[in-house]
C-alpha cells in the first residue's frame, strides 16, 4: 500500500467543553443549547473525517488502476472495490477523479464549517490543526493559491507548528514558486521536532528540498541563496554517551540525511530514532577519550543553573565550541508538554542535539530548540526573551536505557566552575554534518 495523503488529524472536542461557565438551574435551555452546539461540531469533524477517508478509498483505487499500487489480498482489493462501487452510486459520480474531488470538495465545506461555528471549543492545537487541514485540502483540489493565506494564517497562530510551513512549501511547489517553496521548508525544518508531527513534517521537509536541489543539480541552475551558504548541508550537535562510540542527538538533525558525519568526515550510522522526543542515537566506529556523565539521583529545580554546549552557526561563530549559562525556566515545555524543559541558556542553529549540563557538569537533558521570538512578536506585540527547549531528562534515559546503552550517571553533589563544565562539553561533543 502507497503512504497515504489525508491528514492524520482532525478537530478535537472534548464533553468537558458542555461545562464551561455551566448554568445555574432553571436555565435548562441554555444547557440544552451547548449540548446542541457540542454535537454540531462533533457532528462537522466526524463528517469531514469520514468523506476525506472516503476521498483516500477512491485515490488508492485511482493508483491501483495506474498500477502504482497492490493490495495486500484479494479479499482487501474485493473490499476496496466494492466501497468505492458504492461511493458511484451513492454520489452518482462514476469517474473517479471527479469522485474523489467531489467528496474532497465536501470534506472542504464541512471543515470550513467547523472553522466558522467551533472555534469557541478549540483547545490546544486544535484550530492550527484545522487551519492546516483545510490548506491541505485547498492544494489536493488545486486550489494552492487560496492555500497560502490559510496557511500563513496557521502559522501565525501556531509559530512551533511545523506542518504548516511545510504546507506551505508544497503549496509554493504547486505554484512554481521555487524560492518561497525552499524558504517554507527551510522554516519547517528549523521550528524543530518536538513531536511526532513535527518531526514528521520536518522529514518530508527535507526530502522536498533534496529534491529541488537534484533537479537544480541535473539541469546545471545555481541553488537559490547559495552564496549565503551550502544548500547540501546542515549541521547540528551530538555527544558521547558510551565508550562504543554511540553518540546522542536530535532526530530532527538526522532526519532525511542521505550521509552522516562527525568531526573529520568520519561516518556515523543512525541506530536509533524517537521523533515523538526528538532523540537519536548514531554511532561512530571510534573510542571517544571521554564520555558525558548523566544526573542521578534528585532531579533539577526550577530556578537551578544549567549550561549548554554546541556548535552554532558553523563557519560563522568558534569551531572550537560555544558555551552558554542559564536556569531551568519549567520543568515541562510549550503547552506543559512533559517530554521537554524550558531553559533561559541561549541556543542557536547548530545546537540542536547539544547536552545540557547542571552545575556538577552532568547531562540532564539535550538541546531541542528555540522559540521563534518574531512570530510570538507578531501575534501579541511582545519579544520573548531567552525561551528555549531542550527534551527532558526522563525521556533522555529512557532512550538510552531501552537501547541497552552503557552509560555513566552520578549524582549531583558538588558545584564546579563553568570553565570546568565548558571544557566537558567540549570533550564529549561532536559537530554532526548531514548531506541531505
Amino acid at each position: 500500500m502507497k503512504k497515504v495523503w489525508i491528514k492524520p488529524y482532525a478537530c478535537s472536542l472534548t464533553l468537558a467543553a458542555m461545562f464551561l461557565g455551566v448554568p445555574t438551574l432553571g436555565r435548562a435551555q441554555s444547557m440544552q443549547q451547548r449540548i446542541d452546539h457540542l454535537n454540531h461540531c462533533t457532528d462537522l469533524m466526524n463528517q469531514s473525517t469520514t468523506l476525506q477517508a472516503d476521498g483516500q478509498s477512491v485515490e488508492e483505487m485511482i493508483a491501483y488502476k495506474k498500477g502504482t499500487l497492490t493490495f495486500d489480498s484479494e479479499d482487501l482489493k474485493s473490499t476496496m472495490l466494492r466501497k468505492v462501487q458504492a461511493l458511484e452510486s451513492e454520489n452518482s459520480v462514476y469517474d473517479l477523479d471527479s469522485l474523489k474531488k467531489t467528496l474532497l470538495r465536501r470534506a472542504l465545506d464541512y471543515v470550513r464549517k467547523e472553522e466558522d461555528d467551533c472555534t469557541d471549543l478549540d483547545h490546544d492545537r486544535t484550530r492550527s490543526q484545522r487551519l492546516d487541514q483545510i490548506g491541505f485540502l485547498l492544494r489536493v483540489l488545486g486550489q494552492a493559491e487560496d492555500a497560502i493565506p490559510i496557511l500563513r494564517r496557521c502559522m501565525e497562530l501556531d509559530p512551533d507548528f511545523a506542518t504548516c510551513p511545510e504546507q506551505l512549501g508544497v503549496a509554493f511547489l504547486d505554484l512554481n514558486r521555487y524560492p518561497e517553496a525552499k524558504e517554507a521548508f527551510k522554516k519547517t525544518i528549523e521550528i524543530g521536532g518536538f513531536s511526532e508531527l513535527n518531526a514528521q513534517a520536518i522529514t518530508r521537509a527535507r526530502g522536498y528540498l533534496e529534491m529541488m536541489n537534484q533537479v537544480e543539480r541535473d539541469h546545471g541552475q545555481v541553488p537559490v541563496n547559495e552564496e549565503a551558504k551550502p544548500t547540501q548541508h546542515s549541521f547540528g550537535t551530538g555527544f558521547f554517551v558510551s565508550s562504543d562510540g554511540e553518540i546522542l542527538t536530535n532526530n530532527h538533525v538526522v532526519a532525511g540525511c542521505r550521509n552522516l558525519t562527525i568531526k573529520g568526515g568520519l561516518p556515523v550510522q543512525v541506530i536509533s530514532r524517537n521523533p515523538a522526543s526528538d532523540l537519536a542515537l548514531v554511532k561512530a566506529e571510534i573510542e571517544p577519550d571521554q564520555i558525558a556523565v548523566f544526573r542521578s539521583g534528585t532531579s533539577p529545580k526550577v530556578g537551578d543553573t544549567v549550561v549548554t554546549f554546541g556548535f552554532p552557526l558553523p563557519g560563522l561563530l568558534s569551531s572550537e565550541g560555544n558555551v552558554s549559562t542559564g536556569v531551568l525556566s519549567a520543568t515541562t515545555g510549550l503547552q506543559n508538554d512533559i517530554r521537554f524543559v524550558q531553559i533561559s541558556a541561549p541556543v542557536q542553529p547548530g545546537n540542536s542535539g547539544g547536552p545540557v549540563f547542571d552545575t556538577s557538569g552532568h547531562v540532564v537533558g539535550v538541546v531541542v530548540s528555540k522559540l521563534d521570538a518574531l512570530r510570538v512578536a507578531q501575534i501579541t506585540g511582545d519579544v520573548p526573551q531567552n525561551v528555549n527547549f531542550a527534551v527532558h531528562w526522563s525521556e533522555v534515559r529512557a532512550l538510552l536505557d531501552e537501547q541497552g546503552v552503557k552509560y555513566k550517571k552520578l549524582p549531583s553533589q558538588q558545584a564546579i566552575s563553568t570553565r570546568a563544565i565548558a571544557k566537558i562539553g567540549a570533550e564529549v561533543s561532536v559537530t554532526l554534518d548531514c548531506t541531505q
